[in-house]
C-alpha cells in the first residue's frame, strides 16, 4: 500500500533525525562543559532553550502521532485500483460472445443462458461489498442474426438492484476490446457495466470526517498545551522580572522626587507624571532612566562653584582645599579654546563672495543661468565651506585654494553643449545641497559621504557628448564597447572624477585617510552611476519598499513638522540604515529637477534639454537610425514632451521621495504647479480637441490632489500656502516669494524669501 510505505519512510526519516539529535547533544556536553553552566546563568538564553525544548518535544509527538494515526482512518476506504471490476467487465464480455458465437453456428437454437449464468454470477460475487454493478450496457437481449431473431438475456438481470443517486457515487467500468460488433458496441462506444458506490463513498466520506475531527483535537490539546507551557516558561519569569522592574523604577522615581523636592520646593513637568499610573514597565524604565540623568546633572552641579566674582584666595579655598571645580570666566583661555570653530567655519568670517543674497543661495529661487563662471564658483564655495553642510563636511577635508583648482579643471572638462554643461554641473550641486539641508542630512550622514556626494555632483556629468547611453550602443561608440554597453556614460563621468583627483594638485580627497578615501569613493561612484536613468524605475521602486517597511514610523514623523527635528526612531530606522540609498537617491533627484524649480527656470531648462535632444535626433536621421521619441524636432513640441516627463518619470519618484521624507513636500506642489502651466503652453500652441484636454486636465489635477495630500500630511499651520487668486484650474500657484529652507529648531521648514534664515543658523 503506497500509504503505509510513505509513513514508514516518515517514521525512519524521523528516527534517524532523533538519533543524530542526540549525538550532537553529547558532542555539546563534551566540547564545552564549562560554556553550559555559563549560558545556564543567562537568564534569557535560559527561557529560550526550555522554551525550544519544550516546542520542539510537543512538535515531535503531534508529528508521530499524525504519520501513525492517520493511515488508520484510510484502511476501510476502498483501494482506487480495483481489478476485479475490470476482470469482470472483460467476462463478460467473453461470454456475450460466446452466447452469440453458439447461436449462430447452431440455427436451431434461438436462446442461452451462458451471458445470464455469468452476470447472476458476477451479482452473487458483489453480495457481500459494499459496492455492486446495477446495470450493464451494450449487451442487447435480443438482436436479428442471420435473418432469425435470437435472445441472449442477462442485462436485465440488474434491474432491480438499487441505481445511486449522485453521479458522483457511479464507477464506470467499459471492456476493453468489442468481441464482437453489436449495437451499443461498436466504433467508438464499448461495453461497460455500472456499478454504485454510494455506500462506499459514504463510509470515505465519514472516514474522512473522523480523521479531520482527529486533527482539530489534537491541534486543540496541544494549543492549549502550548499556551500552558508558554505561560509557565516565559510568561511567568516575565511577570516576575518585569514586577522587579516596577518596584526599582518606582522607587527611582520616588527618591529623584523627594531630592527635587529638598532641592527645589516644587515639582517639574515631568514629576507631575509620576503620579499617574503607568501600565508599561517599559515607559516606567524610560522615565527612571531620565530621572538618573537629572540625578547625574545635579550631580555634577555640586561640585561646580561659580567663580566669577571671587578673589583668587577665595577661589584657591574652593578649587585646591576643598577640591571643586570651578566655572571658567568668560574670555579666558579655557574657554576660547575649548569647542572652537573649525578654521573655516563661518563664525570666523564668510569665504565665498555670494553674487547673490544669502537668502537666494538657500532657496530654490538660486537661477545659475544668470550667472558667470567665477560667480558660480563663489555659490559652490559658499556650498563647501560656509554653509551648514559645508562646515561639518568639504571644509573639514579640503581648502579653498585646493577647491578653486578642483573647480577650474572640473569645469574645463564639461563641453560647450546646451545642457549637459558647467552650469548644469553647478546648478546640481545646489539641488543635492538644498536637499541635504531640508532632510538635516548632518545628523545622519557622515561627513566624509557628504563631501563625497557634493563632490559626485560637481562631476556626475563631466565629459557628457551630448548623447544618450542608447544612442551610444547603438552606433557602437568606443565608451559602449569600454564598459560593455552598461552605463557608458556615468562609469565615464565617474572615471573623469577620479582622473582629475589622481593629480596632486587637483586631488579634492588629499587630505583624507586612506580608508576615508576609499569610502569617498566608493560614495562617489555609486551615486554617480544612479544617475542613469535606467536606474530610475528601480529607484522608485527602492523609495516605496522603504516607505512601507517603516511607514508607521514615517507617518509619526509627518506629523512633527519642522518644528520637531527628526525623531530618533525616524533617524535611526528609516533614515541612517539607508543612507547610501539616500545619496543615490538625492543625486538622481537633483539630476531630473529642472520641472521641481519656479516655471521660469523650469521652461529655461527644459528649452535647452530639448534642444540637446533635437541635435541628437538630427544626427539619428543622418545615420539612418530609430530617432528617439523626444528627438524628433519636427514631431515634439516643448509643452509635451515636458509634460510626459514630468507626470511619468518625474512625478513617481518625487511622490514616492516625500513620503519617505516629508520635509521635501513643496516640491511636489512646485512640480504641479510646472504641469499645469504646460499643460496651457500645450493648449495654446497645439489647439487640441476637447476630449484631449480633458484627459491632460485629469494628469494635472491628480498631480495637485497628491501634491496636496502630502502637503496635509506634515499637520503645520504655516504648510497652508497663502490665497493668491483664482485661476481657470483648481490648481492655484505659490507665491514666488515662497521658498524651502533649511529646517532647524528655531525656524520653520518653509519660509518667505524676504525673512532670511540667520547666517550662523
Amino acid at each position: 500500500d503506497p500509504v503505509f510505505v510513505r509513513t514508514a519512510r516518515v517514521a525512519k526519516t524521523a528516527a534517524r533525525a532523533g538519533r543524530f539529535l542526540k549525538l550532537t547533544k553529547c558532542l555539546d556536553i563534551i566540547i564545552r562543559p564549562g560554556q553550559r553552566q555559563k549560558d545556564n546563568a543567562d537568564t534569557a538564553k535560559l527561557l529560550s532553550s526550555k522554551l525550544m525544548l519544550s516546542l520542539s518535544t510537543r512538535v515531535s509527538l503531534l508529528t508521530i502521532a499524525l504519520v501513525v494515526v492517520i493511515p488508520l482512518f484510510q484502511i476501510g476506504q476502498y483501494p482506487e485500483e480495483d481489478l476485479s471490476m475490470k476482470a469482470w467487465g472483460q467476462r463478460l464480455e467473453e461470454s456475450y460472445a460466446r452466447s452469440y458465437n453458439t447461436l449462430a453456428a447452431d440455427t436451431s437454437q434461438n436462446s442461452t443462458t451462458i451471458f445470464y449464468d455469468v452476470v447472476e454470477e458476477m451479482r452473487s460475487f458483489y453480495s457481500s461489498i459494499n459496492y455492486f454493478p446495477y446495470q450493464v450496457s451494450g449487451y442487447p437481449e435480443e438482436l436479428v442474426l442471420d435473418g432469425r431473431v435470437v435472445s441472449i438475456p442477462g442485462a436485465s438481470l440488474l434491474a432491480d438492484e438499487e441505481m445511486p443517486l449522485r453521479l458522483q457515487n457511479v464507477v464506470k467500468q467499459e471492456v476493453s476490446d468489442c468481441l464482437i460488433s453489436r449495437s451499443g458496441c461498436a466504433g467508438g462506444s464499448k461495453a461497460a457495466a455500472f456499478f454504485n458506490f454510494g455506500d462506499a463513498k459514504r463510509r470515505e466520506d465519514g472516514s474522512d470526517m473522523a480523521m479531520s475531527l482527529f486533527v482539530i483535537m489534537i491541534m486543540a490539546g496541544l494549543t492549549t498545551n502550548l499556551s500552558s507551557t508558554i505561560d509557565r516558561v516565559v510568561v511567568k519569569p516575565l511577570e516576575r522580572m518585569l514586577g522587579m522592574v516596577r518596584e526599582v523604577g518606582a522607587t527611582i522615581i520616588k527618591l529623584t522626587e523627594d531630592q527635587d523636592v529638598r532641592r527645589s520646593g516644587t515639582f517639574s513637568e515631568i514629576d507631575a507624571d509620576v503620579h499617574e499610573d503607568v501600565p508599561d514597565e517599559t515607559i516606567l524604565l524610560e522615565r527612571a532612566f531620565e530621572k538618573l540623568s537629572r540625578i547625574t546633572s545635579i550631580a555634577l552641579q555640586n561640585n561646580v562653584i561659580d567663580t566669577k566674582d571671587m578673589t583668587d584666595e577665595a577661589r584657591g579655598v574652593f578649587v585646591d582645599l576643598m577640591n571643586m571645580q570651578a566655572k571658567p570666566i568668560p574670555g579666558s583661555i579655557s574657554d576660547m579654546t575649548s569647542g572652537s570653530p573649525t578654521p573655516t567655519s563661518p563664525q570666523l568670517g564668510r569665504v565665498a563672495k555670494l553674487p547673490v543674497p544669502l537668502e537666494k543661495a538657500e532657496s530654490w529661487e538660486m537661477d545659475m543661468l544668470s550667472l558667470s563662471l567665477h560667480e558660480r564658483e563663489q555659490v559652490l564655495v559658499h556650498i563647501f565651506f560656509d554653509s551648514g553642510i559645508g562646515c561639518v563636511s568639504a571644509a573639514l577635508y579640503t581648502d579653498p585654494e585646493m577647491f578653486h583648482k578642483f573647480y577650474e579643471c572640473t569645469m574645463a572638462g564639461y563641453l560647450d553643449l546646451q545642457y549637459h554643461n558647467a552650469i548644469h554641473a553647478a546648478d546640481v550641486t545646489h539641488v543635492v545641497y538644498r536637499l541635504l539641508s531640508l532632510v538635516q542630512a548632518e545628523q545622519w550622514v557622515s561627513e566624509v559621504d557628504l563631501f563625497a556626494l557634493l563632490v559626485a555632483a560637481m562631476c556626475h556629468d563631466m565629459g557628457h557628448m551630448g548623447r544618450t547611453n542608447p544612442f551610444l550602443v547603438e552606433t557602437g561608440h568606443e565608451l559602449a564597447l569600454r564598459y560593455n554597453d552598461a552605463s557608458p556614460l556615468e562609469n565615464m563621468h565617474s572615471a573623469s572624477l577620479f582622473q582629475v583627483c589622481s593629480k596632486p594638485e587637483t586631488n579634492i580627497f588629499k587630505a583624507l585617510a586612506p580608508d576615508q578615501f576609499k569610502k569617498a569613493r566608493k560614495t562617489s561612484i555609486a551615486a554617480i552611476l544612479h544617475t542613469d536613468n535606467a536606474h530610475h524605475f528601480d529607484m522608485v521602486k527602492t523609495v516605496n519598499q522603504l516607505y512601507e517597511v517603516s511607514s508607521d514610523v514615517i507617518e509619526k514623523q509627518a506629523k512633527q513638522g519642522d518644528k520637531g527635528g527628526l525623531l530618533p526612531p525616524y533617524q535611526c530606522d528609516v533614515l541612517q540604515k539607508e543612507s547610501i540609498t539616500y545619496l543615490q537617491l538625492f543625486l538622481h533627484l537633483a539630476d531630473i529637477s529642472n520641472p521641481l524649480k519656479p516655471f521660469t527656470m523650469s521652461e529655461a531648462w527644459a528649452k535647452r534639454v530639448v534642444a540637446e535632444f533635437f541635435d541628437q535626433g538630427d544626427e539619428e536621421k543622418q545615420l539612418g537610425i530609430p530617432v528617439g521619441m523626444l528627438n524628433d524636432r519636427d514631431k515634439t513640441s516643448l509643452p509635451g514632451s515636458q509634460h510626459g516627463f514630468i507626470n511619468f518619470l518625474v512625478a513617481p519618484l518625487v511622490f514616492g521621495t516625500i513620503k519617505l521624507l516629508p520635509f521635501l513636500h513643496p516640491l511636489a506642489t512646485q512640480m504641479a504647479e510646472n504641469l499645469r502651466e504646460y499643460r496651457n503652453s500645450w493648449v495654446a500652441e497645439a489647439k487640441p480637441d476637447e476630449e484631449a484636454i480633458s484627459k491632460r486636465d485629469a494628469d494635472v489635477d491628480k498631480a495637485r490632489e497628491k501634491a496636496d495630500e502630502l502637503r496635509l500630511r506634515v499637520q503645520q499651520d504655516l504648510l497652508a500656502p497663502p490665497e493668491v487668486g483664482k485661476s481657470t484650474s483648481r490648481i492655484h500657484p505659490w507665491p514666488s516669494n515662497y521658498s524651502v529652507a533649511s529646517p532647524s529648531p528655531s525656524s520653520s521648514l518653509l519660509r518667505l524669501s524676504g525673512n532670511p534664515r540667520p547666517p550662523d543658523s
